[in-house]
């Protein structure tokens, strides 16, 4: 148990604080008294905002949906035309335009990158030529 749960089990246990405070003078216990009226007052004003800040929002929210019901729309109008871009984790790999030959003489235009995977045919034409890919690029993307 860490001190944070013994300290929380001692302040909970009315027997456990009369033995922590017993040779306390009585202004300190004062002031502890003062400090933890203090936080209390805190923690009062925070629910206070955070319920009205959430009463705000459901105001909000029901402006909203009687507008929605107004114009005669649901949520699923919205969510259909809604455009979601896909956000690509990591760095942009750049694209390039490569030309190739295939074994019959027929000139392939292929897209993709310097690494990963290629057609079997571009590999085939690289071993034969004994060409690098970065050979192959007639254009950048």
């Amino acid at each position: 148990m860490n001190i944070f749960e013994e300290s929380l089990n001692i302040l909970k246990s009315k027997v456990q604080l009369r033995k922590l405070f017993q040779d306390m003078h009585v202004e300190d216990i004062q002031n502890v008294i003062k400090r933890v009226e203090a936080i209390h007052e805190e923690k009062i004003r925070e629910h206070n905002e955070q319920k009205e800040q959430e009463g705000l929002k459901r105001e909000a929210v029901e402006s909203i949906l009687g507008q929605l019901q107004e114009k005669g729309l649901t949520l699923d109008d919205l969510q259909s035309s809604a455009v979601v871009e896909k956000v690509r984790k990591g760095k942009p790999r750049q694209r390039y335009h490569f030309q190739y030959e295939k074994t019959d003489g027929s000139v392939v235009d292929w897209e993709g990158a310097t690494t990963g995977r290629i057609p079997a045919e571009f590999t085939e034409y690289l071993t034969r030529t004994g060409k690098e890919r970065k050979d192959c690029i007639i254009a950048e993307l």
